[in-house]
């Protein structure tokens, strides 16, 4: 299948067409709300930072991608990636109740 356009944008930004999902070797496909699920209005969270670029067995049908050890390995590729600070930045200005504590 033709991956998303959100998953072309990643993959074209992080040069990455594989599966983020540690283990997978399948190509990318979607655009997974990795560290936190969408909730309605909060636009943060489709923020690139949040967004995992994953294959379709991952996301929909096995849950790879929605484990929390997964969660961490993401986090810590995109500390890597984006930066330390930055993530830190965005995961503080999200507007939610509760936030993940492991990831730093």
């Amino acid at each position: 299948m033709t991956p998303t356009k959100t998953a072309l944008r990643l993959m074209s930004e992080r040069n990455i067409l594989t599966c983020q999902v540690k283990g997978c070797e399948n190509p990318a496909e979607e655009a997974h709300h990795c560290l936190y699920g969408k909730h309605k209005g909060i636009k943060e969270l489709n923020m690139d930072e949040n967004l995992q670029l994953v294959c379709r067995a991952c996301h929909k049908y096995s849950g790879g991608a929605k484990t929390y050890d997964n969660k961490i390995d993401y986090w810590y590729w995109a500390c890597e990636f984006y930066g330390y600070n930055r993530m830190v930045r965005w995961h503080n200005n999200l507007p939610l109740k509760v936030k993940e504590r492991g990831y730093y």
